[in-house]
């Protein structure tokens, strides 16, 4: 985990949760602090489907917010404007609720994974 970034639910286990560390500070955040959150979802994600927690559908819709979050990172290193980066993150943010609602449960699997 990143010095200082830390997953912490802000809207319940979700999976809007899991994307807090990077939305609360989306105005500052670092590509390589975005990129270290993504290997530790990576990790999390293969162990819950390793051990059944979640399904082969639950860990592909994940990978595509794993898939947003490499695009913030990626972003954050072409000096994209900051504003514009709260755009992309608000619209991963939407695509995670999409994700919690097909896989109710999803972000409390990978929040206790985390933990």
């Amino acid at each position: 985990m990143p010095d200082g970034v830390k997953w912490a639910p802000c809207f319940g286990y979700t999976m809007e949760s899991v994307l807090a560390p990077i939305s609360d500070s989306i105005s500052s955040i670092e590509s390589s602090s975005v990129r270290e959150l993504i290997e530790s979802l990576a990790n999390a994600l293969d162990s819950l489907r390793a051990n059944g927690t979640i399904t082969n559908d639950a860990y592909l819709d994940a990978g595509a917010i794993q898939g947003g979050m490499m695009m913030i990172a990626n972003l954050i290193d072409a000096g994209i404007d900051r504003k514009e980066l709260a755009e992309h993150m608000s619209a991963l943010l939407s695509r995670s609720q999409r994700v919690e609602e097909s896989h109710p449960g999803l972000g409390a699997s990978i929040e206790s994974a985390l933990s």
